[in-house]
């Protein structure tokens, strides 16, 4: 059973509304069609069994499920719970596998209390009532662990699900561009600020879809289908900008690629191909030997790729506009000098911030800055 990017179920996935929702709908149904009452009967217990498998690979999905799934069981799981569970079970682990252990000590002690056929001692009382507090406070942390927003007053949560709203809407923006669009709309409360609302987001959006963009201080929304981007060109230049890298290998071989890490990074990169319809996945590879962190890159190699890529991010490219000029030029030159001096140029390009690098690359190409514009000229 596969899940969405954003942790929906088979139920939302598919049908667009969760099996309680379905089951409500299925009742209202029987009531004015009294002749299907068991023909519906058969379909609401159907539902039940394929949620219940639901929630079975949901918790078998997790490491530490199997140990624990007669307690996560007891501790409750309603949908908007299944739905943090898969997303959240692994990253909040610590606190959602303490919540198990308090609750199966505090029961052992229930069931032990009132497994005793005798009249309760004031001790006992005590305990009893001392381990039922202790369950509370175990559902609690569980359901704490699993809904960070929550702790978020109302006003908060209203400023947070107007900055989905209009994600959903815009697609990637920067927390300034959230900031200014819910102050004119009169949403903010007084006390906050851009970085205020950016730090916000940063924290609990995620519980609402949405995490941070491809290009440093933005964020993007998720659906079921995955990332919300309303222009992927303009989307997939900042990327490059940010995290992305455009050269010429030392045998000519014109290149581009995204590169990012963790389970965001993941996401990036296997939603611009989806999108863009080209480029090589190389995913969960090792930053390096030990690292837990992984790493993804979305790889161009086929001049027809880098091509259709360059072309059309080209407009919205702003660090590496040149590299990917000098590319798409080296791709349709014939004469070998001309490929040797936008090589160059490539490569001064990717280097020129760093003032000992490229130095030493003039130097040892034996020309200067000048020469360098000149090539440069006519791109």
């Amino acid at each position: 059973m596969m899940f969405a990017e954003n942790g929906d179920g088979w139920f939302e996935n598919n049908l667009g509304y969760s099996a309680s929702d379905f089951v409500r709908k299925l009742r209202r149904a029987r009531r004015h069609n009294k002749d299907s009452k068991d023909n519906i009967d058969d379909i609401i217990s159907d539902i039940r069994t394929l949620k219940a498998l639901e929630v079975n690979h949901t918790i078998k999905s997790l490491d530490w499920g199997n140990e624990y799934e007669h307690t996560i069981l007891e501790l409750g799981l309603d949908d908007r719970d299944l739905k943090s569970l898969r997303k959240f079970g692994d990253t909040r682990k610590s606190n959602l596998v303490r919540a198990c252990k308090m609750w199966n000590e505090a029961d052992e002690l229930v069931k032990t209390l009132e497994g005793h056929d005798d009249v309760w001692n004031d001790e006992q009382k005590k305990s009893w009532v001392g381990a039922m507090g202790r369950k509370r406070e175990a559902r609690n942390l569980w359901k704490a662990s699993l809904h960070h927003t929550d702790r978020l007053t109302k006003n908060e949560f209203d400023t947070l699900h107007g900055s989905s709203e209009l994600l959903s809407k815009h697609g990637p923006m920067s927390g300034r561009e959230i900031y200014t669009n819910l102050l004119d709309g009169n949403v903010l409360h007084k006390s906050m600020t851009s970085a205020k609302l950016s730090k916000m987001i940063s924290i609990y959006g995620e519980e609402m879809e949405i995490i941070g963009g491809a290009k440093r201080g933005t964020f993007v929304k998720m659906d079921r289908t995955g990332l919300i981007l309303k222009d992927p060109f303009a989307y997939a230049a900042g990327f490059l900008d940010a995290d992305g890298y455009i050269s010429i290998t030392k045998r000519g071989e014109p290149r581009a690629g995204f590169v990012a890490t963790g389970t965001r990074g993941k996401i990036h990169c296997e939603q611009l191909q989806k999108t863009l319809g080209c480029g090589v996945l190389q995913l969960d590879q090792k930053v390096y030997k030990d690292s837990q962190r992984s790493q993804h890159r979305l790889q161009f190699y086929s001049k027809g790729d880098i091509r259709k890529l360059l072309e059309h991010i080209m407009p919205h490219l702003q660090m590496k506009k040149m590299q990917a000029k000098a590319v798409l030029a080296f791709i349709d030159e014939q004469d070998s000098l001309r490929k040797d001096e936008l090589q160059k140029l490539v490569k001064y390009e990717n280097w020129k911030d760093d003032e000992g690098k490229a130095s030493n690359l003039l130097d040892g190409w034996g020309i200067s800055k000048d020469d360098i514009g000149k090539w440069s000229e006519g791109l």
